[in-house]
């Protein structure tokens, strides 16, 4: 149905709008209008006003934090790479962890990691001083020691008594030691240092203390000058920790402050909580290796606040592209201290020298590297996510295999000790189905071929290393020496 001009305009209400001719002049109002309107509400670049978008107190905190960038970015072109410690030597001792808490198999990790090659290509041989060495086999040797290499470094000494220290003897062609002293018991430092001034080989040791919340500041002060004064003839380093808990490393901000500077009521601050396990053992480690971390006594505290100048200075560090090692001798020697030192030193007039403008030569080799070390990056986290990939299509025939053989006959293992025991195989048909799956080259006969062989190999070096060790083994060895104490019964 067609309805002419007239019908409709007779459908609208009264009241309506007037249904107008178009004109040159309104159009030009309503173009003037939003123009106007434009110019009148576009601020900057975000569409509204910018001015008062922060509160003081939040651009100061961006102004700190500015500044705290800029003051690592000076420091990360001007200080020269980790100078590490000269007599580490081959083969570092672990004492004070017990094999059925976590932060034995954690320590251990970080002695042996692969991306941490100042430690790991370092130590050839780590002994793991426990008080029962059947009990540090079960608990530390597993399928991950064998994949990691750690099986191949790792070896056992057993105490005397229980939590006793390693002995002198014990001690002997050991060059480093990582003691752990638990529940803060500050006593136990001086029988670390009395026996490592006997051991002639041993030039390090580093000495974690956790738990330690209660302990006073003029007890820390103490420790250090009994160290300073008795420990002659190694290089130490002790790290003082509150009470552990089980957060991972790097996953909060922590500040390190020197013994001597600490408050003697709160040496961990009013606010003491709790510290990560897996970070003091970063640090401790780290601080092993690192030469300026010689002779150092510290407490290390969680930073939790975001606006803190430990924050900000940690996670400066990280986006700049600090690692680790870096990262912890940055703390232990400067830290929040250096940092506010610096800013003193500005306000007294001696202003910090800055660094020279690099010439476009030297910008170019800093892009080239920068862009190397993205490439290992990239190739890692390619490698990690890989190793991932390959263990769980690993476990996932190992489960099929364990299942295709318990309904043929009954298996007198259970499913974990079977993965265990069959992992190099699974680990191999990971490998195969992987490269498949990525349309690699595999000729499947060959490598099965090629991987037997190996597994031959393999299994009569460790009978030829097994038969060697009871044919060295003593009378004493197999039938240890009865008990000559007198036992007494009754009161």
């Amino acid at each position: 149905m067609k309805f002419g001009l007239a019908a409709y305009l007779t459908l609208l209400p009264l009241g309506a709008h007037s249904f107008h001719l178009p004109s040159t002049t309104s159009s030009t109002t309503r173009s003037t209008t939003r123009s106007t309107s434009t110019q009148l509400y576009q601020f900057g670049t975000l569409g509204f006003d910018t001015a008062n978008l922060y509160s003081r107190s939040e651009e100061e905190q961006i102004k700190t934090r500015n500044e705290v960038m800029s003051y690592l970015s000076e420091i990360a072109q001007s200080s020269p790479p980790v100078v590490l410690r000269k007599q580490l030597g081959s083969t570092v001792v672990i004492s004070g962890f017990n094999p059925e808490e976590a932060a034995s198999q954690e320590i251990l990790a970080f002695l042996n990691n692969e991306f941490s090659p100042h430690l790991s290509d370092t130590f050839g041989k780590i002994i793991a001083h426990v008080d029962d060495v059947k009990v540090g086999k079960k608990r530390l040797i597993g399928r991950n020691a064998r994949y990691t290499g750690l099986l191949d470094k790792l070896d056992f000494t057993q105490s005397e008594s229980e939590g006793a220290l390693p002995t002198v003897a014990q001690l002997e062609g050991v060059s480093s030691w990582v003691a752990h002293v638990a529940g803060g018991e500050l006593s136990k430092l001086e029988d670390i240092v009395t026996v490592a001034e006997g051991a002639e080989s041993v030039k390090n040791v580093a000495i974690l203390v956790s738990g330690a919340q209660n302990v006073k500041g003029e007890e820390l002060k103490k420790v250090e000058e009994m160290m300073k004064s008795k420990a002659t003839t190694f290089e130490y380093t002790l790290v003082v920790v509150p009470e552990w808990n089980d957060e991972p490393e790097a996953n909060c901000a922590f500040g390190i402050v020197n013994v001597t500077d600490v408050v003697d009521d709160a040496p961990f601050g009013e606010d003491v909580g709790s510290f990560s396990r897996e970070e003091s053992l970063r640090i401790i480690t780290e601080a092993l290796a690192i030469d300026k971390a010689a002779g150092k006594c510290v407490v290390a505290t969680a930073a939790p606040d975001a606006k803190s100048l430990e924050t900000y200075l940690v996670q400066g560090m990280r986006e700049i592209g600090f690692d680790r090692l870096q990262e912890v001798e940055h703390m232990v020697t400067r830290g929040v201290k250096g940092y506010n030192e610096m800013l003193a030193t500005e306000k007294e007039g001696v202003a910090w020298e800055k660094a020279p403008e690099p010439t476009d030569e030297e910008l170019a080799l800093e892009a080239a590297s920068k862009e190397e070390r993205m490439v290992l990056m990239r190739q890692k986290r390619q490698d990690t996510e890989k190793e991932e990939e390959l263990k769980a299509l690993a476990t996932e025939w190992a489960k099929r295999e364990f299942l295709r053989k318990s309904l043929k006959r009954r298996i007198p293992i259970g499913e974990e000790e079977f993965i265990e025991i069959v992992w190099d195989r699974a680990m191999f048909e990971a490998d195969l189905k992987y490269r498949t799956m990525m349309g690699l080259a595999v000729n499947e006969s060959e490598e099965r071929a090629q991987f037997k062989e190996d597994q031959k190999a393999r299994k009569a070096a460790a009978y030829k290393k097994e038969q060697d060790r009871w044919n060295n083994l003593s009378t004493e060895d197999i039938e240890p020496p009865e008990q000559t104490t007198a036992v007494t019964f009754g009161g």
